[in-house]
């Protein structure tokens, strides 16, 4: 009997120790436009429910967020420094996620995305207003103010991302419903105009164009776009030697039933690679502010072609600017921009289906969310 019950506790050890390593404690991080903070809440790793850890104050008013390849620097995009200057901050991140404030660096204008190359060597921006695209050197985990490159675009450039190899990088605009493709020198940091050097959105007869967020498959080639115009996704064919994108599929994100105006914004896809999630923003005018009809739609993707079929549309706070899938694919935070909330989801692992769990307050204009481990 006594080696039955020793058995029993440790398989019941080994069960929990497995566990946890399965579901490392993690932060979420929150940046709030008026408050120039970053906050940081813990994750709870069994319910997903949020608690306040601490706070970091900013030189200016922060926009996207990014963390370094190893995750030991976090990266805040800031506007409103002196003579009404853009930059990016660095902040070094240790082991229990705490940021402390290392450098700032002005850049060029005011950037609504930003990436860190895959070496750390190089921070990429899309810059919206101005219509173009800049590298800056980094230097041992530090953004620094040197232009490395620059290319004009077309105005709303809305985000930089690169493929899982890092060697090619995609530029959604809105407006001129084009996706930019560029080949990126490791050695340089230069950004060299891929051919064709953009492909087309999906015609504008179809209501849901104007690619705005760009995020890549994790495990297919394939890549896909949020389109901001009417709420759509799109999904793209990748050529992974020439770094070419193929237009493959477009849906809409809107609930069939929607009214008034509403835009597509934010796109993230879960770790597996199963599921897709863009935000709707809900921007009629309504008399009853409650009324609003923001939503999260999920999209499921197929495992071997990657091809999308529309899970269902889950409420959200108003505005959802930015949102975040965690690190353990189990748990969505979607940030209310106009309603300084936080809507906590529970992710099902089997059907993709959001059940919204808690609705937390947040500082003013929160602008980005995104989620990190640390050690316990």
């Amino acid at each position: 009997m006594t080696s039955v019950r020793s058995i029993l506790v440790l398989v019941l050890l080994m069960t929990i120790a497995t566990t946890q390593s399965l579901h490392a404690a993690q932060l979420l991080y929150l940046a709030s436009q008026v408050d120039k903070t970053i906050v940081a809440l813990s994750v709870n790793d069994t319910t997903g429910a949020l608690t306040k850890t601490f706070s970091v104050d900013l030189p200016g008013n922060p926009g996207p967020l990014a963390f370094s390849p190893d995750a030991t620097f976090m990266y805040a995009a800031v506007t409103g420094l002196d003579d009404d200057k853009a930059g990016i901050s660095t902040l070094a991140r240790a082991a229990d996620g705490s940021l402390t404030l290392r450098h700032t660096a002005e850049i060029t204008s005011r950037t609504p995305y930003i990436r860190i190359s895959n070496d750390g060597r190089f921070l990429l921006a899309a810059h919206y207003s101005a219509g173009d695209i800049t590298v800056h050197r980094m230097v041992d985990g530090i953004c620094t103010g040197e232009l490395l490159d620059h290319h004009v675009t077309e105005k709303t450039a809305h985000c930089i991302e690169l493929d899982p190899t890092g060697r090619f990088a995609f530029v959604p605009h809105t407006t001129p419903n084009n996706v930019y493709q560029f080949r990126l020198d490791a050695r340089t940091g230069k950004l060299i105009p891929n051919d064709p050097p953009f492909v087309d959105g999906p015609e504008k007869d179809h209501r849901y164009h104007e690619p705005r967020h760009y995020m890549h498959h994790p495990k297919l080639n394939m890549a896909y776009t949020s389109n901001e115009y009417g709420g759509g996704i799109t999904a793209w064919k990748f050529d992974p030697e020439r770094g070419i994108l193929t237009r493959l599929q477009t849906l809409s994100t809107l609930p069939p039933d929607v009214d008034g105006k509403s835009y597509a914004a934010d796109l993230r896809i879960t770790p597996d690679g199963r599921f897709a999630y863009v935000s709707n923003r809900d921007a009629t005018e309504r008399a009853d502010t409650d009324a609003h009809r923001d939503t999260l739609t999920g999209i499921a993707l197929d495992a071997q072609t990657g091809k999308m079929s529309v899970i269902g549309y889950f409420p959200t706070a108003h505005i959802p600017r930015s949102f975040c899938i965690d690190t353990t694919g189990r748990f969505v935070y979607a940030a209310g921009q106009e309603s300084a909330n936080l809507y906590a989801y529970q992710l099902d692992q089997q059907s993709g289906i959001l059940e919204h769990t808690a609705t937390y307050e947040t500082g003013e204009v929160p602008v980005w969310v995104m989620c990190g481990t640390i050690e316990n």
